[in-house]
């Protein structure tokens, strides 16, 4: 089944501009900096850097939560790049919950001109490869899979608790988030 899912990944690789539909089934999906962008170390023009899972829909995974202005604390791969991007973009992080009890710096978001323009440097910079699931699979059967294409296609932006250690770039990108989220914590008080 693997080797399907990264075939079919391959195959529907597209900057995220132009896709205008995205299935509504469940299935993975690998995100991949364009020819035009240099991530450093964190990818290459045309490298792999995300590979995600969508349990219940690719189009609602990918575009209401990856793609949307205020979604960064529902989505490590928005951390991710906002820790990456933090100072070319000028982002501030803070926390993602408004109610005044709760603080997860772990889960930030930016403020709405960063979210804002965060959404639009990933428009203009990330392209996009799915494979949307023929058949109705089990959450962990869909992770197992998620697992073994992670390991076979070795994304810079892994820090997937059960695939991190794989990750060469984990600690990095992992210092990178925890200024993030000193933010959080120092504008909250914490």
């Amino acid at each position: 089944m693997m080797d399907d899912i990264v075939e079919a990944i391959t195959k529907t690789i597209k900057p995220i501009k132009d896709f205008e539909n995205l299935p509504n089934e469940m299935g993975i999906y690998a995100f991949y900096v364009d020819e035009t962008t240099d991530l450093g170390i964190f990818g290459r023009k045309g490298q792999l850097i995300y590979v995600g899972i969508a349990k219940k829909s690719l189009r609602s995974r990918d575009i209401e939560t990856h793609f949307k202005n205020g979604q960064t604390g529902f989505s490590s791969l928005r951390r991710s790049l906002g820790a990456i991007l933090k100072t070319k973009l000028e982002l501030s992080a803070q926390k993602r919950d408004l109610n005044p009890k709760k603080l997860r710096a772990d889960k930030y978001k930016f403020d709405k001109k960063g979210e804002a323009k965060l959404t639009a440097w990933m428009f203009e910079n990330l392209k996009m490869g799915y494979w949307s699931s023929p058949n109705l699979l089990t959450n962990t059967r869909l992770r197992e899979e998620e697992e073994k294409v992670t390991i076979r296609l070795k994304p810079t932006l892994d820090l997937d608790k059960r695939t991190k250690h794989l990750n060469p770039l984990a600690i990095q990108l992992n210092s990178l988030r925890k200024i993030c989220r000193q933010e959080v914590k120092k504008n909250n008080q914490i």
